[in-house]
């Protein structure tokens, strides 16, 4: 039986996040700023389809990569759906308001 060496892991690379510090904060308008991030979220369940499809298929090399990027994707789900719930009662405070 050949026992498979611990091998030193490699260092995370994160990924600019939707709405990260270097973005122009003074020049952003709310249509950019909700474009970018979509965007991001677009792209980050593409990579968890594809990780998935990877794992799959049996053509996995790092299975704590794989659970990263589901977990990425799974939480910037949660916080898109959150964030519409949020805008969705706001509108209709404001559309309830009396003048």
């Amino acid at each position: 039986m050949f026992i498979i060496p611990i091998q030193p892991m490699k260092q995370m690379v994160f990924t600019q996040g939707a709405l990260s510090a270097e973005t122009k904060r003074e020049n952003t308008s709310f249509q950019s700023a909700l474009d970018t991030a979509i965007n991001a979220l677009s792209e980050t369940q593409s990579r968890a389809r594809q990780d998935a499809y990877l794992l799959a298929s049996g053509n996995v090399d790092n299975i704590a990569e794989i659970m990263i990027n589901t977990l990425k994707a799974e939480t910037m789900v949660q916080t898109a759906t959150q964030i519409t719930t949020r805008v969705i009662n706001a509108y209709k405070e404001i559309i309830n308001i009396q003048i």
